[in-house]
């Protein structure tokens, strides 16, 4: 059937293109012309159908239709273009690469602050190494490169080092927490003495800053943490006995949600809120406090709030609520 449709489309074009350049055309002639042409365009067009891979083949009125369009409005040009570029394409494809991954040198880890945020190894990175890669060099020199990070990703990667299983790392990631907490502590004891000095509402905020720092990054644990959380509610509503701000509010609001105390958190952050702080500042912990009490329409109220970034915790807490 393939020979037949290839010799009936060659004849009748060979037909058509004769009639076209050999006779005087009249109605007639140009009415057997197009038609000649036609009917070997529809045979050329069902020999290259039955040709074409079977994924191609479908949808059928589609595939049939565009085959026969293109070879009858480019008359010879459309079948040989149908040939080489459609037929030859798809049965002698351009040759695959069957090598799915290609080996590249190990890249070294950062060695100072501007190469940890300027190359690929972010934290995700420098946690995979710390947990997975079997070298203790390696797993030394990302201890070092965490030792840059802003304090909040450092901590959590330094307190994994300290249950590495070796000794080097170990020893660095405690001197690295150390050095941390003892930069708090020195800032802490310096705002001390100078609320001292001079008791203002700043330096007593500054004060209950250093503590919840310590809390907030983790470096505070058990009773420790219990009583850096005490200290940092007294100094702020120093602060506020001082002079009442949005901003002690706020923080001491924080301080009432990691104590577990709900009631008194939602109030202060009330306060923070019309003390001229905007709304997505708060809407976050008031949405907590709310959560805690079990004031579930408040809840979705402040949600509202929330930022509608992808892939950001809020927006996900966000779209899991509303």
């Amino acid at each position: 059937m393939k020979v037949w449709l290839f010799l009936q489309t060659l004849t009748l074009e060979y037909i058509g293109f004769y009639i076209l350049f050999n006779k005087e055309m009249m109605q007639m002639q140009w009415l057997v012309s197009i038609s000649c042409h036609a009917v070997a365009c529809a045979s050329f067009t069902l020999l290259c159908w039955i040709l074409l891979p079977l994924r191609y083949k479908t949808p059928i009125v589609s595939s049939v239709t565009f085959l026969f369009l293109f070879n009858f409005l480019l008359p010879l040009f459309g079948m040989f273009g149908t040939v080489f570029s459609l037929l030859v394409a798809l049965y002698i494809p351009r040759k695959q690469n069957l090598t799915t991954w290609q080996e590249c040198e190990e890249a070294l880890l950062p060695q100072s602050p501007d190469d940890v945020l300027s190359t690929q190894f972010g934290t995700g990175a420098l946690r995979d190494i710390l947990l997975n890669n079997t070298d203790p060099e390696r797993r030394l020199i990302a201890v070092s490169a965490i030792r840059h990070l802003p304090k909040p990703q450092a901590v959590p990667l330094l307190q994994l080092a300290l249950k590495d299983l070796s000794d080097d790392v170990r020893l660095l990631g405690y001197s690295s927490l150390e050095t941390i907490e003892t930069q708090i502590n020195e800032t802490l004891s310096l705002f001390k003495n100078q609320f001292q000095h001079q008791e203002q509402a700043s330096k007593a905020y500054e004060i209950a800053q250093q503590y919840w720092e310590l809390c907030y990054l983790g470096i505070a644990e058990g009773a420790l943490r219990k009583h850096y959380l005490e200290q940092a509610e007294l100094y702020l509503t120093i602060a506020n006995d001082i002079s009442n701000s949005a901003s002690s509010n706020l923080l001491l609001g924080r301080v009432m949600l990691e104590q577990q105390r709900p009631d008194d958190a939602f109030e202060y952050l009330t306060q923070a809120l019309n003390g001229g702080l905007m709304v997505k500042q708060v809407a976050p912990y008031l949405a907590e406090a709310a959560y805690d009490i079990g004031d579930y329409e408040t809840v979705k109220h402040y949600i509202h709030y929330f930022p509608e970034q992808k892939g950001e915790t809020l927006s996900q807490i966000k779209e899991y609520w509303i």
